[in-house]
């Protein structure tokens, strides 16, 4: 077993014990399976980094480089997480808007083992303001702003990945297209397996998606339908198929949808690598301040509708955001309506069809 799954065996023990003490026997197994499967694998892995990091911080970058006493990791005080963020920010390494994370884990950690969160409060959130501040003065440029990417550049990826001949190629716009049209977030695209994509020739092509916010023991289907009136050409599916059959020799109906050859595995930072590479590719360069990551794929979807009047509680249901507060983030009221932006999404206006069945 591999040290990091070691630790969070371990870190699943201890929230069995906190939690429900000794309780010996099936009702205490299942309840120890119960709570480990609480939450995901890849959280946990996040949090054990980053809170080994704090508890590295608290016992021995503590007395070494600042020579000061070992301080308590579990429980922790505001004081001693106010500390570690000072020294976050003399390293340089973490920005501000990266913080949150960092905090989320030492706060989990401790309601895990029953103490109170102490990584919040009034002087946290002082700290954090003046570390975005100074972050700003000493790197003398601020931080380019995420934002959506536009459609007419995802049009531009998806003529190029009509057109090429290099299967690599060809799959780097495959995958960004799927996601801006399915609003996939980074991790929910790299997770997409083969066996998760149905072509229907009469109706579109259906993607199964699983992501962080979709119970495990649901399916979450979702229909991209064909339709003439906004896609004549049917670019989207022609591209997704073209993909679809030059993958098939090589897959399995569970292998990853993004795979090529030997490849088992991957990260879903390959996302925003894939997009800078095919936006070079097809010359279109993000604005001072600004920049496009694989998010870009999920607000740039999103603020496209909401461009083209598709109403909100489409773009939440097809997205699978749970709230208006959480589905407002990534829209962007700046965004215009485009022959681009109809291409993608013109299918989710509402209206009658153009040539009734029953006349």
């Amino acid at each position: 077993m591999k040290p990091v799954m070691r630790r969070i065996r371990r870190a699943d023990l201890s929230l069995r014990a906190s939690a429900i003490g000794v309780l010996p026997g099936p009702l205490g197994d299942r309840l120890g399976d119960l709570l480990a499967h609480g939450r995901r694998l890849a959280t946990k892995i996040s949090y054990d980094g980053k809170q080994r990091r704090f508890q590295n911080f608290c016992t021995e970058t503590l007395p070494t480089e600042y020579h000061l006493r070992p301080r308590s990791f579990l429980p922790a005080s505001e004081r001693t997480v106010m500390m570690y963020l000072a020294h976050l920010s003399r390293e340089g390494r973490v920005s501000e808007q990266s913080l949150q994370p960092y905090l989320s884990s030492i706060n989990q950690m401790h309601a895990d083992a029953g103490f109170p969160k102490p990584a919040h409060g009034h002087y946290l959130s002082l700290l954090r303001k003046g570390y975005a501040d100074i972050e700003a003065e000493e790197r003398g440029t601020p931080n380019a702003r995420r934002v959506p990417v536009p459609a007419e550049l995802m049009l531009a990826i998806l003529r190029l990945g009509l057109t090429t001949p290099h299967l690599e190629t060809l799959r780097m716009c495959a995958c960004l297209v799927l996601n801006f049209c399915w609003f996939n977030r980074a991790d929910t695209g790299v997770r997409l397996q083969r066996r998760h994509v149905t072509i229907d020739g009469q109706l579109g092509i259906t993607i199964n998606i699983h992501g962080k916010t979709i119970p495990r023991n649901q399916s979450w289907t979702l229909l991209r339908r064909y339709d003439a009136a906004s896609d004549p050409d049917d670019m989207v599916a022609t591209l997704l198929h073209r993909w679809h059959a030059a993958s098939a020799v090589f897959q399995s109906k569970d292998a990853l949808y993004w795979t090529l050859g030997a490849e088992v595995k991957l990260d879903a930072p390959v996302i925003t690598k894939w997009l800078t590479t095919c936006a070079n590719i097809v010359d279109f360069t993000p604005p001072d301040g600004e920049k496009w990551t694989a998010h870009s794929l999920r607000s740039g979807g999103a603020s496209a509708c909401q461009a083209l009047n598709v109403p909100l509680f489409y773009i939440m249901a097809f997205g699978v955001w749970k709230s208006m507060e959480a589905v407002q983030r990534y829209l962007n009221a700046f965004i215009l309506p485009s022959d681009a932006a109809w291409l993608f999404f013109g299918w989710l206006r509402p209206g009658f069809s153009p040539s009734p069945i029953h006349r």
